[in-house]
């Protein structure tokens, strides 16, 4: 027997589809189509994970003899082979992705990050300067002093621009934190990812 008939034979007798192998062992389903057709032939690094995929050794996936039928399997030879239920595939499936793609959902944490403290940023740069005027005219010494001078003045005015000042403060630490929050996430996920391809 070839090995494109092992294959084809090991995949039907395990009820698997050609979707389902090629996910078990990181291929597109047309590799595994291509390898069951005999139009090509998988490298030795995926004969290893079919073998898996199959639970059996690769010297029985490799060698030329034909299977043995009193292989167990693990699908019922005397049943017809169905659909495993899609609500049992999702979560491998979810599990798959996460492995795979989940570094990006840190990515998109670093830049909503970096977003916040650059909105924060230019927020109190802005409200800075629209104060250090006021501030001059008020008799108080630069942005800083003005600011810990207007917590404690009983000036309505020094107070709420002293609340214009800490909102884009906040927003900059709370920025800061995502981005380091999502840094992490990337980092992570990213090592899982090459850990288990």
């Amino acid at each position: 027997m070839t090995l494109s008939e092992k294959i084809l034979y090991y995949r039907k007798s395990a009820g698997l589809s050609q979707e389902e192998l090629a996910a078990r062992v990181g291929v597109s389903r047309q590799a595994v189509s291509k390898w069951e057709t005999g139009e090509s032939t998988p490298e030795l690094s995926k004969v290893v994970l079919l073998a898996r995929a199959f639970q059996i050794t690769t010297d029985q996936l490799l060698s030329p003899e034909a299977p043995q039928s009193s292989r167990p399997s693990s699908a019922p030879s005397s049943s017809p082979s169905r659909a495993p239920d899609p609500k049992y595939q999702a979560i491998p499936f979810l599990g798959r992705m996460v492995r795979r793609w989940g570094w990006l959902a840190g990515v998109y944490l670093f830049l909503q990050g970096a977003g916040m403290t650059l909105v924060g940023g230019i927020a109190r740069y802005a409200f800075s300067a629209m104060m250090s005027p006021v501030s001059q005219s008020m008799g108080l010494s630069g942005t800083n002093s003005g600011l810990v001078e207007a917590l404690f003045a009983d000036d309505p005015f020094s107070r709420t621009a002293s609340v214009f000042l800490t909102i884009p403060t906040v927003i900059m630490v709370l920025g800061i934190l995502v981005m380091i929050a999502g840094a992490v996430l990337t980092l992570l996920l990213w090592r899982e990812r090459k850990k288990n391809p």
